[in-house]
């Protein structure tokens, strides 16, 4: 029995004096992760953050400026999920026009390594609603914004997107984004492409909430 005692001793210290050693941060056999790794890792959960853009908004025949913000879902690398809503104004030679528009999408996300830089390029598309209006000039819209002479509603929306984004820090981002969208409107309707169609080049910042 003191035999066994002796025995189990010995076997206990060896195995603690072992574990011991190896969470000895002074010893080089310790398995901490490099910066890689650690980023690789944040990389495969799931990233939600809010943007904010603005830039050019053009239709067929027309041109002016637009707003967005909402926000992105990043789940593992290679996907994301957003919801956004934008409003911008053009205008033509005889009519100014104003957008709205509230948008789901879904993207495909290609991570890209650039010398130091690591680019990512979200490719997606979405379906939701948008609303068209008109007014006569811009004296008519000042002084009665949100009051136009015409309007198409909430009418459902198809959008695509492409968006070219880059880390300043681990929880900020820049990027640049593409998108078209058309109004699906019934075959009754008599609305021009320049009514029920857009198209936006913007620039913004992401910044990480979760």
């Amino acid at each position: 029995m003191n035999h066994f005692r002796s025995s189990f001793l010995a076997f206990l210290t060896f195995t603690l004096a072992s574990s011991f050693a190896r969470a000895d941060p002074r010893d080089g056999a310790v398995d901490t992760p490099t910066p890689d790794r650690a980023a690789a890792r944040a990389e495969n959960v799931a990233r939600l953050s809010a943007f904010a853009s603005t830039g050019y908004l053009g239709s067929s025949g027309a041109s002016g400026g637009a707003f967005a913000t909402g926000v992105r879902l990043a789940l593992g690398r290679h996907f994301a999920l957003g919801f956004d809503l934008g409003y911008g104004l053009i205008a033509t030679q005889t009519i100014l026009e104003d957008r709205w528009w509230l948008i789901p999408s879904m993207a495909v996300v290609l991570p890209a390594r650039i010398g130091s830089l690591r680019p990512t390029f979200d490719l997606g598309a979405g379906f939701g609603w948008g609303t068209s209006s008109g007014y006569k000039n811009w004296s008519e819209y000042a002084a009665q914004p949100f009051s136009a002479d015409w309007a198409y509603q909430l009418v459902p929306t198809f959008r695509v997107h492409a968006i070219a984004s880059l880390p300043l820090t681990s929880t900020v981002d820049v990027f640049a984004r593409a998108e078209a969208a058309a109004m699906v409107m019934p075959d009754d309707t008599h609305a021009t492409a320049t009514d029920t169609t857009w198209f936006m080049f913007s620039i913004g910042t992401r910044f990480d909430l979760l």
